[in-house]
This record gives C-alpha cells, sequence and structure tokens, in this order.
C-alpha cells in the first residue's frame, strides 16, 4: 500500500545515509539517556528486532529497554557502517560494541554485535523500521 504522505527527499543519498547512521546514534543515546519517549518515537509503530533468535516488537522492545534503566546504563559505539539509500528506503549494517555498567557496580566487559537495520522515510523523517542483531565473540558455555 503507498504511503498517503509523500516523503520530500533529502539532498542526496549520501545526505539519507547519513541522517539513518545518525538516527541510529539517536536511538541509542536515547536508551543511554534513560529517555523511553525518545527511543520510541524514533520507531515506526511495526518496528520489530531479531535479537539473535528472539523476536521483539515495538511496544515489548521500548518495554524492556525501559525495565533495563532501574538497574544500570548501556553506552553504544556504532562504526563501520555499510549504508544504502533507496527512495524512501535505507538499510544499513554496522558494528556495535556495548559495554553495560549496572547501578552502583563496575563496568562490564564489551559485547560486540553485528547488526543490520531497515528505515522508511515518512512525511520527510527516517524511523527504523526492522532491526537484526547477533552478538559475536561469545564466550564459550560450561
Amino acid at each position: 500500500m503507498r504511503d498517503p504522505c509523500p516523503s520530500v527527499p533529502s539532498r542526496s543519498p549520501e545526505a539519507d545515509a547519513r541522517e539513518v547512521e545518525a538516527l541510529l546514534r539517536r536511538w541509542y543515546d536515547a536508551s543511554e539517556k534513560h529517555d523511553s519517549a525518545a527511543y520510541a518515537a524514533l520507531m515506526l509503530p511495526e518496528f520489530f528486532i531479531f535479537e539473535d533468535t528472539t523476536l521483539y516488537d515495538k511496544p515489548t522492545l521500548t518495554r524492556l529497554v525501559a525495565e533495563g534503566f532501574a538497574y544500570g546504563t548501556d553506552h553504544a559505539s556504532l562504526s563501520d557502517f555499510k549504508t544504502a539509500v533507496s527512495g524512501d528506503a535505507a538499510w544499513t549494517s554496522f558494528r556495535n560494541e556495548e559495554v553495560w555498567t549496572p547501578n552502583g557496580g563496575k563496568v562490564e566487559a564489551p559485547r560486540r554485535y553485528l547488526e543490520s537495520a531497515v528505515f522508511r522515510r515518512v512525511n520527510g523523517q527516517w524511523l527504523l523500521e526492522r532491526y537484526h542483531a547477533t552478538r559475536i565473540n561469545r564466550s564459550a558455555g560450561p
């Protein structure tokens, strides 16, 4: 179904690519700042994420992230973006290194992920539509 509100194109695909990468940084910054409203505002209503093998929709992910605020703060460092844009769709793959700091505790060892995200531009604004995160360099289990 075609979006009834046409988008407003950006200056160039390169500028659009930088915009979606900046959106991801704002999304992670909102989580780090414990701002669940800003976090949720960057996702489309139909957003979903595959976190390894588990599927979370927008309300569930937002609730889980907000519940985590009571226990500590997660800091994400995003790098090595591979971003493409076509009209009102964009997608990127990148590396994410997250560090959890429990309230009153020591910084934990970094967790590393390979991640991909799909974005859609609605009313001139890029929003997250889909996300996939796979943890890499896991410790061997017992």
